[in-house]
Parts: C-alpha cells; sequence; structure tokens
C-alpha cells in the first residue's frame, strides 16, 4: 500500500485533465497513488484519464452526479492510507509539492495539515501567500479560507467524522477547514508549488455569487468561536463592511478601528491569539486606506498638493508602512519631472 493517496475529483475537465495527471505523476515523492473520482462527466475527461498508462492511477466513476462535496467524500471512503493530498483536475503541482508537504508532516508531528502558496493562471494571474503559522492563519479565516491543495494526516477527518458539506457548496473547502483548526495544528509553506487554473467554467468564476453567500456563513462561525455574543447589528458590520474593508471617509478608519478593537475586546474564550488578531487587523485596515488614499487623493497622478493633503488628512501614518514610502517617492518624482519641464 502506498503512504500518500492524492484525491482528484473530476467533473468535465477533458481540456486540463491530462496536463494535471502528469504534473501528479512527476512528482519526486514517489510513494503515492492518484485517486481519479470522476462525478459522472459529460464530455470524455475519462477516456484521456484512462489513457494515461501508469499503474499508480485508480479510476472511481460513478453513473450519477452528486456534486463536488460528495464526490469528494465518495473519495475519502475509499480511501485507507496514512496521508491524503487533494487537487483538482484542471490544475497544476510544482514537482516538489508531495515531497515537500509531506516533509514537513513528518518533521513537525503537531501538524496535521500542510498547505502552500500559489498562482492564478489563465484568465487572472497572481500569487497568493497565506500566513505561515496557526495562530496567524487561524485569524485570517475570519476573512477566507487559508488552506488550499492541502497534504493532510487522514486521521484528523476519520476520527473527527469530518466531510465536506453540501449545504456549504461553493464554499465546502472553507467549511470544512474551518472545522479542522481547532483540532490540529495547520502549516503553510511559503512557497508557490501550486498553479490554480482560472477559467469561466470553474466553480468559482460560475458560483461567485453563491460562494460569497455560502462564505459569509462561514466567516459568522470562525466570528462564533471567537464569542457567541455578537449582535445582529455587529455581524452585519462584521460582514457588510469590516471583511470587505469598505472606507469613504477619515471617519470610517475609525469606525473600523475601533471594530477591530473590539474583537479583540470579546476574545474572551481564548480560541484566537490576541496578537495574531491585532497583526491581522492592522494589516487588513492599511490596505483598505491605503485604496481609499490611492481613489480619493491621487486619482490620476501623484502630485506635491495632493500629498500635503494626504498628510494633513491624518490617514498617513495608517497606511502600510512600504506603500507611505512609494507615495512620496512618486510625488517627488512628479515634483522633479515638473521642474525639469519648467527649465526646458
Amino acid at each position: 500500500m502506498p503512504r500518500v493517496t492524492v484525491l482528484m475529483p473530476t467533473y468535465n475537465v477533458a481540456p486540463w485533465v491530462e496536463e494535471s495527471i502528469h504534473s501528479v505523476l512527476n512528482q519526486t515523492y514517489r510513494d503515492f497513488e492518484l485517486l481519479v473520482v470522476d462525478d459522472a462527466s459529460t464530455d470524455d475527461t475519462l477516456d484521456r484519464v484512462r489513457s494515461i498508462d501508469d499503474p499508480r492511477i485508480r479510476i472511481a466513476s460513478f453513473p450519477n452526479n452528486v456534486g463536488l462535496s460528495e464526490n469528494l467524500n465518495r473519495g475519502l471512503d475509499i480511501i485507507d492510507t496514512e496521508l491524503v493530498a487533494r487537487m483538482d483536475g484542471d490544475d497544476i503541482a510544482e514537482p516538489d509539492w508531495l515531497e515537500t508537504g509531506i516533509h514537513v508532516l513528518d518533521t513537525h508531528p503537531e501538524v496535521g495539515v500542510c498547505s502552500f502558496g500559489f498562482k492564478f493562471f489563465g484568465a487572472k494571474t497572481s500569487l497568493v501567500r497565506f500566513p505561515e503559522h496557526h495562530e496567524d492563519s487561524k485569524a485570517q479565516m475570519l476573512f477566507g479560507c487559508t488552506v488550499i491543495v492541502p497534504v493532510f494526516r487522514r486521521a484528523v477527518m476519520a476520527d473527527n467524522h469530518l466531510r465536506y458539506s453540501t449545504e456549504a457548496f461553493p464554499a465546502e473547502d472553507y467549511m470544512m477547514w474551518s472545522n479542522v483548526y481547532p483540532l490540529t495544528q495547520i502549516y503553510n509553506v511559503q512557497r508557490t508549488l501550486f498553479h490554480y487554473r482560472t477559467h469561466p467554467t470553474q466553480i468559482s468564476t460560475s458560483r461567485s455569487e453563491a460562494q460569497i453567500v455560502k462564505s459569509n456563513e462561514v466567516r459568522l462561525k470562525m466570528l462564533h468561536w471567537l464569542n457567541p455574543d455578537f449582535t445582529d447589528e455587529e455581524k452585519r458590520y462584521f460582514l457588510d463592511v469590516f471583511v470587505p474593508c469598505k472606507i469613504n471617509s477619515k471617519g470610517d478608519v475609525t469606525k473600523l478601528k475601533d471594530f477591530a478593537q473590539l474583537l479583540i475586546d470579546r476574545n474572551t474564550h481564548g480560541n484566537y491569539s490576541n496578537e495574531a488578531l491585532q497583526q491581522k487587523f492592522k494589516f487588513h485596515i492599511s490596505y483598505g486606506v491605503l485604496e481609499y488614499v490611492e481613489r480619493t487623493y491621487f486619482p490620476h497622478r501623484y502630485t506635491p498638493f495632493a500629498c500635503l493633503r494626504l498628510l494633513a488628512s491624518g490617514l498617513y501614518l495608517s497606511l502600510p508602512v512600504k506603500n507611505r514610502r512609494k507615495i512620496l517617492l512618486k510625488c517627488l518624482l512628479f515634483y522633479q519631472s515638473q521642474s525639469d519641464c519648467k527649465r526646458l
């Protein structure tokens, strides 16, 4: 029996599934099987999977479509290896994805789940890093899921009877890992070891509105874990203003900072680290301020006059440190260019 099962649920991913499978077969870590669980695809996904001749591939296909959450559960019911790695049939793993994750689990017995940095490619491109350590990552779970393509100990789910929730779809991963955080340590590798494909037919694109609704349910669950006694009005402010960091005036910044302090003060059960909450909230608000400042003071150019207005507003010190310097530099460069033009 191999030590690891790579769980790959598939549904109508024919254009990409072969590339995804080969990225698994080419892993530097070799002691694994690849379990492809097909959810009654109507294209030639299964034919393409079967065309790849490798004894490490195991296929489970079903005649009835049950959706991603239940398809994942069908895969977990089949798996009996010590470790599980999870990826989709349209994404690409770096060759040392498994090796890196397994090394973390082997050298840190307190860690039950290892996640990774990733890069979007396709319809959009960007790099994503989640906080490295457990408490920081848990604080960020108040805003969104911090676990992707994980390698994890199967016992974490099996011993605690955890299942992917159909009701949480299409935020089933967010719900699952919100249930795991109280049970084991989660570690995020600070390297890009995965490439997450974006295209119009994927769930996160086609079901984006539903994903927001279901993600908000998980956010409220994480808020309840911080303290169960928030009022309905406080919950609405948390979801509608604090999480998206909506700022339309200097007064909004003060309200956001006051609410952040309220959350820290309400952390009386100790389910979160106050230090981690404080750092996360400061980071979150500072980048909200940055977006507001650029939209309000520098909509077209970084002029010295606009910079003086910003300094007079008192918002300058609420910006991320690195962006304070960038704004000053851009204003100085603009001033220098104008001076050069006048001399000419």
